[in-house]
Formats: C-alpha cells, structure tokens, sequence
C-alpha cells in the first residue's frame, strides 16, 4: 500500500450485537495501522470507517526532525 491508502475492509458483528468494520492504513510515516469503526448494521460500520479514513487522510505531521539549521534554545 502506498502511503495515505488502505486495504480491504472487512467487517463482522462483535459479541454485543454491533457492526465491526475494520482495514489496515497506511499512515503518514509508513506504518500500517490498524483502523476499525462501529455501527449498528455493516453498511453504517463501513461507512463511519470510511469518514474515520477521510478525517485520518487529512492530518500530515509537521516535520519534526533537527537539522544543521534548527536554532538552539538555552535555558
């Protein structure tokens, strides 16, 4: 998966009776991470997991790393 994608999205109906939606994504930094989202039938689940994907799709970490330029503060 290239980065800000995700796979398949499978879903289930957990013990209490709710929808599970779950798929993996591939976050900003590389990782898969595992997304899931609940309903309470299999559509509403995946597409509340969906808007989770949209809202997580939007966020882009600031780069935080130093480099030779970074200014140093003394305390």
């Amino acid at each position: 998966m290239t980065i800000g994608t995700f796979g398949d999205i499978s879903t289930y109906m957990s013990p209490s009776g709710r929808y599970l939606a779950r798929t993996r994504y591939r976050d900003w930094d590389g990782h898969a991470r595992l997304v899931q989202a609940s309903g309470t039938t299999a559509k509403a689940a995946e597409r509340a997991l969906k808007s989770k994907l949209a809202e997580r799709d939007l966020f882009q970490p600031a780069d935080t790393r130093l480099t030779p330029d970074s200014l140093s503060k003394t305390w």
